[in-house]
């Protein structure tokens, strides 16, 4: 049995651990950062901390690197999180950082540096400006599963249509998807819009949140409410007919994933690692984004003021695709089949695990 100690239990490594590959093991491993905190100031946290586990026979960290002596992996999203930190609290610039990071991740010890996505894997070159051929020797793709859901939770109706949004709301475009559900309601009665996510918007402008929070509490059909992801697995998912996430800012994007393995269409935007999850026009809905400058120059994590035309566009082409999915029943239907199909094919738990176990196997060698 080969005994992999995971670093973070975010929902992706929730999803993985619970079906392992054939004789590994999946458990939780502590981490320190005493002494290093001084070191690697961060706001996130487990970021540089130290691992060693003698239960453990390799250590696997989905987010942040860990400085640990054992063979160890690492599966991030996006290579800008192993530069989430500053030198002493001193603001370090990348490059510095990147020369620290090049070194450690060189060593024999760390075995894989897996990405979740081709998006992901460019950030080797695109943020890390890394070159070198120990590192890139030892650099893949593996994309993470999602459960297969049971056939009788999937279903396709055309009463009530249930549109469902999850995440944090500003960046992922909830604003859009309010404005455009709002006119949609002036034609359509039998539409529900129901926002999972955080009430605080994680944004400091009152004004802004004001506003859109008086919009969603005026409108009897636009339910707002964060649930945990058991709840939104067990009581949320099955009861949506349609999925939208028009962000404007995703490393991967795990809940356009769990949308399509309940078999929904989607509508996101065709920015970064989406597109090797939905083909436009064939399992989901694309909007047109990644060319405006605003999104080529963002920086950082939070949205801030997206520049009216930009707001203006997406609003109205999500308000264009969702007029034609709830219009059109075997549109609908026919792109949520085949988001499922490619949730239960390209993202199987099966095909991770055949190559998860031969990367365990080939870092105890």
């Amino acid at each position: 049995m080969i005994r992999v100690g995971i670093t973070e239990f975010h929902g992706i490594a929730q999803e993985y651990t619970k079906a392992p590959p054939e004789g590994v093991c999946y458990s939780p491993v502590q981490s320190s950062g005493k002494y290093v905190n001084t070191i690697f100031k961060s706001h996130a946290k487990g970021v540089y901390h130290v691992v060693n586990s003698s239960q453990h026979d390799i250590i696997e960290a989905p987010i942040f690197p860990v400085l640990t002596e054992q063979p160890w992996i690492y599966t991030p999203a996006h290579f800008a999180s192993a530069g989430a930190f500053n030198f002493f609290g001193i603001p370090t610039p990348r490059f510095v950082k990147m020369m620290f990071v090049e070194r450690y991740l060189a060593r024999d010890n760390l075995k894989r540096l897996i990405f979740k996505s081709h998006y992901g894997l460019n950030s080797l070159k695109s943020y890390g400006n890394i070159t070198s051929e120990l590192i890139l020797n030892k650099t893949e793709v593996v994309h993470p599963i999602v459960r297969r859901i049971d056939d009788d939770k999937i279903n396709y109706q055309n009463d009530t249509i249930n549109i469902l949004f999850v995440g944090e709301f500003i960046g992922k475009g909830g604003m859009n998807v309010v404005d455009a559900f709002l006119k949609l309601r002036k034609k359509f009665t039998h539409i529900r819009l129901n926002l999972c996510s955080s009430k605080d918007f994680q944004t400091s402008d009152r004004h802004l949140k004001n506003e859109y929070l008086k919009k969603i509490n005026d409108c009897p059909d636009i339910e707002m409410a964060f649930h945990s992801r058991d709840f939104l697995l067990s009581e949320i998912y099955p009861k949506a007919d349609i999925f939208i996430s028009p962000t404007y800012r995703e490393a991967w994007g795990f809940a356009i994933q769990e949308a399509m393995a309940f078999g929904m269409p989607i509508i996101s935007t065709n920015i970064n690692a989406i597109p090797e999850m939905i083909e436009h026009g064939k399992n989901g809905f694309l909007l047109d984004i990644q060319q405006h400058p605003y999104i080529k120059g963002f920086k950082g994590f939070n949205v801030v003021n997206p520049p009216k035309d930009l707001m203006e566009y997406m609003t109205n082409e999500i308000y264009k695709e969702l007029e034609k999915m709830i219009s059109d029943f075997d549109y609908r239907k026919r792109l949520g089949q085949a988001a499922l199909e490619t949730a239960r094919t390209k993202f199987s738990p099966e095909i991770r695990n055949v190559r998860m176990k031969q990367i365990y196997e080939d870092a105890l060698r």
